[in-house]
């Protein structure tokens, strides 16, 4: 089974502003403020990826495709979850769907389609939310599984909050070290996400397999 998640509409601003950037690295001129602009916003999709959640409200897109990646191991790692390939795409419709991205906030639609053909939007009577769980979850109603469908997309609004105060604290700090350690090893080799950082994050990282128990 195939997954991707993508942005529909970003977040507005950034968890930590360019001024508190400065501060943090002990920056006191303004004129690489653009380049430290990308850094912060580089660094909020890195912990956002490592995490699997969205921190600043935003609106998501998630499609899962019948069709598997050719030649991929049987447990396919994406961002933060894993989703099992030998789940059969019917299960969708028999399980909760957990989302992979949290806090979930609202979902906007559920639609199902077949190759070259409209999507078909489903009605909210066709589906239940559990909001309240962490993942959130979806359940198709009975009825759904007949419809047509290569291919299930669910559109939701994720984010702790339409500003910084709203994420964790720990999560700030994490996106001013990992902004500052993109600053300050500009073109150096092995840019990976340091241990200091890795530390912060990992009592908020998410896990889900795509689907739930009852």
């Amino acid at each position: 089974m195939y997954s991707t998640v993508s942005v529909v509409t970003p977040p507005a601003v950034e968890p930590v502003t360019v001024q508190v950037l400065q501060q943090h690295a002990r920056i006191d001129y303004d004129y690489d403020n653009t380049l430290l602009a990308m850094y912060l916003t580089g660094a909020r999709q890195a912990v956002e990826q490592f995490l699997g959640r969205a921190l600043i409200t935003q609106t998501l897109r998630w499609v899962m495709a019948h069709q598997a990646p050719i030649n991929q191991f049987p447990l396919v790692p994406f961002t933060a979850y894993i989703f099992p390939l030998w789940m059969p795409y019917s299960m969708l419709f028999q399980r909760p769907i957990e989302l992979p991205r949290a806090p979930v906030q609202a979902v906007s639609s559920i639609s199902v389609g077949e190759w070259g053909q409209a999507d078909t939007v489903l009605s909210t009577d066709q589906y239940s939310l559990d909001l309240t769980t962490d993942p959130a979850r979806v359940r198709l109603h009975a009825g759904v599984a007949t419809l047509p469908s290569d291919h299930i997309a669910i559109e939701f609004v994720a984010g702790y909050g339409a500003d910084g105060t709203s994420v964790p604290l720990p999560i700030q700090l994490a996106i001013l070290m990992m902004a500052t350690f993109l600053y300050e090893h500009r073109g150096d080799d092995g840019g990976e996400m340091p241990e200091a950082v890795k530390n912060l994050l990992w009592p908020y990282r998410l896990y889900t397999f795509g689907d739930a128990d009852a």
